[in-house]
């Protein structure tokens, strides 16, 4: 119930309101302020704006964000329902660009919204269905995207498009193991005119069948679908060259799933064979990063089978293509290849070289992700700017209409000003509503770039291990010592392996962290071993395979141990790393009998502490958003080991689990 005092606050403030309209009668009010305010004109042509923002949806995202703006102010103001849905729709197909599928399907969902209640018959709808259909599945959502293709085939769609609608059904029976449906899927449509005069659709079946035969493991079936016509599947020469695309394209699905249907029994004779009939067209149609990619996976089949002089041939040839395209994410995935040949052909030389063009291609595609993620952050922020503009402009309207209601209220009994009252008091909740829609909205940005930081957080590593781990190799190789660089390489290649396919990551399991920390402890105390002696250990009750911990938490405080504790200590050192139960969840301990953190502080350099405080400064990030965003409760805690200072205890408590 509504009390006097709250009735009376209102109708002093509709009296304050009344004053105010008579004063400024003779001048003319403005309906939408939040336009002005945001510099957004109105009265253009929404669907020109919004056929050039799909225009540079791809070159140019923010301007077509901006556009889209404009466009989605016009249509509020014109109340044209139809063109606000086409705004969400170009907003949708933007998210889609940037790989954004979530809010993809977010947007797609608003504008399928307003389009489902009359607009049906429109190509705008049926844009809205096929973007809903391709997100899903891009999230592996089968049963979603199986759903709004149903309903594209629904709708007056030519046969062609029909026909294509078709096969992605047949492609999503196949992943929800649906293979007998997927098979007479298919069936059905090779009678059809239209399929058999086109080699796209033709092609794309075959790729189908053998992929739900290959389900099957009806591997036989699988290959004579695909095998038979492998000459014109690789002539892929000529088409490039006379600027055959979309052939190139749909003959690389039929390779490329022969390939995986080669893998998945293991005949690896014929997947090299293909592989280097299709790196050889690739280089041949100027396709290099296509072709680096074929040699380098050929390469990895010979080192299986102990083939290392053959695979060295075919990585330097991998390493050489990729170079030639500046794409520096290749460039580092084959250089790295290429060391590891190296090692196992005891080329040590040229492993140590492969690894320092493998470690500033690394650096550069990460400073690439940095900025890629940056751009992404501005995009997001402009898109919520857009989400807000309808709530601002919802209030505009009914600022607009109170200014007009409360100047007829003049005149008007008490009686009419408790009626308004009501309407201003449902409007509050309106209000109240839309502020509480817009937060949520602006929560679920917020979470979006947590996880692109918390992607860049992990996808960056200290160099300072790197370059280190490479001088004591020139250490070795100075002092002749082959056997020990040799052993050094290859433990320090197996690291950073398991480093980079781990950093791909969220989560991780304990005992993949247990592995990789035992092998860097085993690399640093080879490096330090007149320093310092270490136990790891690890509670054997513990189930390592169920427990998830973030990517390299433990790796930055052992690091800190041996670098500013043990490695200046007089006498040998002692590390202790413990993992044990702890309640509900696992403690991680790191002990260290070293000099100490004050010590330790008081004889570093100033560049020591900044690189001491990045690494770690960037381990506590890391825990922070991964805490607010599963809400969570990873903890750190930092103390002396000892009454005077001396050694070091980082206590890490993680909980039972991560979300």
């Amino acid at each position: 119930m509504i009390s006097s005092k709250t009735i009376w606050i209102l109708l002093a403030l509709l009296n304050l309101n009344a004053g105010i309209c008579a004063q400024e009668k003779s001048k003319k009010a403005s309906k939408y302020k939040s336009l002005s305010e945001r510099n957004i004109t109105t009265g253009q042509d929404a669907m020109a704006l919004l056929d050039e923002a799909e225009g540079l949806i791809n070159s140019d995202p923010s301007v077509a964000l901006d556009l889209v703006e404009r466009a989605l102010a016009t249509s509020i103001t014109e109340q044209n329902v139809q063109n606000q849905a086409k705004c969400y729709l170009v907003l949708g197909k933007i998210n889609e660009s940037q790989k954004e599928f979530e809010l993809a399907i977010q947007n797609y969902t608003d504008a399928y919204q307003k389009l489902g209640r009359v607009y049906t018959n429109t190509l705008s709808y049926q844009e809205t269905l096929e973007g809903l259909a391709v997100a899903n599945y891009t999230l592996k959502n089968f049963d979603q995207s199986k759903r709004f293709y149903q309903r594209l085939i629904e709708t007056d769609v030519d046969e062609n498009r029909r026909l294509e609608i078709e096969l992605k059904l047949a492609e999503i029976e196949v992943e929800l193991g649906e293979t007998p449906q997927a098979l007479e899927r298919v069936n059905q449509l090779e009678p059809s005119a239209t399929y058999n005069q086109s080699r796209r659709l033709q092609s794309k079946g075959k790729v189908v069948k053998a992929r739900a035969y290959a389900k099957e493991e009806n591997f036989a079936a699988a290959e004579e679908i695909l095998a038979p016509e492998q000459e014109e599947v690789l002539d892929l020469t000529a088409d490039a060259m006379l600027g055959e695309t979309e052939e190139v394209v749909l003959e690389n699905l039929e390779a490329d799933e022969l390939i995986n249907i080669y893998q998945q029994q293991n005949k690896r004779d014929e997947e090299m064979q293909l592989r280097e009939q299709i790196a050889s067209s690739k280089s041949d149609a100027n396709l290099p990063l296509q072709a680096s990619q074929q040699r380098q996976a050929i390469g990895k089949v010979l080192i299986e089978q102990g083939r290392t002089s053959e695979a060295v041939l075919q990585l330097e040839q991998a390493a050489m293509l990729a170079d030639s395209t500046g794409d520096s994410q290749a460039q580092a995935s084959a250089y790295l290849a290429l060391a590891e040949a190296y090692i196992k052909s005891a080329k040590k030389d040229l492993a140590l070289s492969a690894y320092q063009k493998h470690s500033l291609a690394l650096q550069s595609w990460i400073q690439e992700q940095q900025t890629q993620r940056s751009v992404r952050e501005s995009l997001l922020k402009k898109q919520q700017n857009i989400q807000t503009l309808t709530k601002d402009l919802a209030l505009d309207e009914s600022s607009y209409l109170l200014e007009e209601t409360t100047t007829e209220l003049q005149d008007q009994q008490l009686r009419n000003q408790l009626v308004l009252i009501y309407g201003l008091l449902g409007l509050l909740i309106v209000v109240v509503t839309g502020a509480y829609f817009i937060y949520r909205k602006a929560q679920e940005i917020k979470r979006v770039g947590q996880l692109l930081a918390l992607k860049s957080l992990r996808s960056q590593m200290n160099p300072h291990f790197i370059f280190n781990a490479l001088n004591s190799v020139n250490q070795f190789v100075a002092l002749n010592d082959e056997r020990a660089a040799n052993k050094f390489l290859a433990e320090f290649s197996k690291l950073m392996r398991m480093v980079l396919d781990n950093s791909q990551k969220e989560f991780i399991t304990l005992k993949e962290e247990q592995e990789m920390i035992a092998l860097y402890l085993k690399l640093e105390h080879y490096r330090f071993r007149d320093q310092f002696e270490y136990e790891f250990n690890v509670d054997p009750d513990l189930d390592l395979d169920e427990i998830e911990i973030p990517p390299m938490l433990i790796q930055p405080y052992i690091e800190n141990a041996i670098w500013h504790g043990l490695r200046y200590k007089a006498d040998k050192g002692h590390l202790l790393v413990s993992v044990y139960q702890n309640g509900a969840g696992v403690k991680i301990s790191i002990e260290d009998n070293g000099i100490g953190r004050t010590e330790s502080a008081r004889i570093k350099t100033a560049n020591q502490k900044k690189k001491n405080s990045v690494g770690l400064k960037n381990t506590l990030e890391r825990i922070g958003i991964i805490n607010e965003v599963y809400q969570t409760d990873y903890t750190i805690k930092i103390s002396d080991l000892n009454d005077d200072e001396s050694g070091t205890r980082v206590e890490i408590l993680t909980p039972k689990n991560h979300g």
